[in-house]
């Protein structure tokens, strides 16, 4: 099971009809639970945005989706199809945890870059083995990438209980020692969440969006996602280009995980990546892989996420209903973007299905 991946544009029109009809398909699950589908969704966008907090919260929880969806859309982009980003969060985390547990009496502006690069090295490390098997043994990328994820959630929460393990720590929840007190990155809106990772975040789709637009790294990875085959004529080493994307992607995951760790948690937590890599590839999927777009589409998921808690804390109906939302919208956005894989032309409005025989 070999392919490669080729990632096909959405139009804004296409990510707007997902949204819509994930909606919808909200709405009439809402309705069979005997609830009024306004009233719900009044409370989901009153807890994404009614309120300072509430817009708070909504970014909270899209900042390690920028992280995610831009490793999701840069991997996507080379033609690599990088499920492994929840892994790479969980090493990046714990590298980052460890570097600011172990040496806590290091000043804060030589410590928290310690800790990112810790995060970055590791991300890319773990991202590493799947992109040589598929280049070198003619394997696919996705199995070993999920395989990884599993490896490195267990072993992850091994090394925390045996080794990192927190002082007196007698809770259900597996976590390290606080990290130092300088190395908790700053504040952006008092008494909430939101803190300097967010500027992190916004500086890596820029520099995204630099690589893409100014360099000749950017053109030539690029050019190996829509089509390998030119690239090889036109002098590009594909299997070295693509080690840069997996290299890239899996770094910007394992910040995701540090700035999680730095911003939020300030100590490495059990299972503390949840869905941020699943949502972080809808992102990605929903923006067509565009820096600006995979943005747009962290902060609409953040905005989902934000909403759907406060749906929970004050109706009678499951946060569930957003996860099902969401799910929908991967299935009617995937039904555009996936169609290259099996070499099957995508739909188009008004087109309908391509003719037998004929090709893109």
């Amino acid at each position: 099971m070999n392919f490669t991946y080729r990632p096909v544009p959405i139009s804004a029109k296409t990510a707007i009809m997902a949204v819509i009809s994930g909606l919808l398909f909200g709405a009439v699950l809402i309705f069979a639970t005997g609830n009024n589908p306004v009233i719900i969704y009044a409370a989901l966008i009153r807890g994404a945005c009614g309120s300072l907090f509430a817009i708070a919260s909504s970014i909270r929880w899209s900042i390690p989706l920028i992280f995610t969806g831009t490793a999701a859309a840069i991997a996507f982009k080379g033609g690599v199809f990088n499920m492994g980003v929840e892994g790479q969060m969980y090493v990046g985390g714990l590298a980052a945890a460890i570097v600011g547990i172990t040496w806590q009496d290091l000043p804060g502006f030589l410590l928290i870059p310690m800790m990112l690069i810790a995060s970055m090295i590791a991300g890319l490390i773990w991202a590493l083995p799947p992109i040589l098997a598929k280049l070198y043994y003619g394997s696919s990328e996705v199995v070993p990438c999920m395989m990884l994820n599993y490896i490195a959630m267990y072993l992850t929460d091994y090394l925390v209980h045996n080794v990192f393990l927190a002082g007196g720590n007698r809770g259900a929840t597996i976590k390290t020692d606080m990290i130092a007190e300088q190395s908790r990155l700053t504040k952006l809106i008092p008494g909430s969440s939101v803190s300097t990772a967010l500027l992190i975040g916004l500086a890596i789709v820029l520099i995204y969006q630099l690589i893409i637009r100014k360099t000749k790294f950017g053109y030539e990875f690029e050019i190996c996602g829509i089509n390998p085959r030119f690239a090889r004529y036109g002098g590009v080493d594909v299997n070295k280009t693509r080690i840069g994307v997996i290299l890239l992607s899996g770094a910007i995951a394992g910040l995701g995980g540090a700035t999680e760790i730095m911003g939020v948690r300030y100590c490495f937590e059990s299972r503390f990546v949840g869905d941020f890599a699943t949502n972080g590839i809808l992102a990605a999927l929903l923006g067509s892989c565009s820096p600006a777009g995979t943005l747009l589409g962290a902060a609409f998921m953040g905005f989902l996420k934000a909403g759907s808690l406060t749906v929970e804390r004050t109706t009678s109906v499951s946060r569930a209903v957003a996860v099902v939302i969401q799910c929908t919208i991967i299935c009617f956005v995937s039904a555009k973007s996936f169609a290259s894989i099996l070499d099957l032309k995508a739909f188009r409005p008004g087109k309908g299905l391509a003719k037998e025989g004929k090709t893109e």
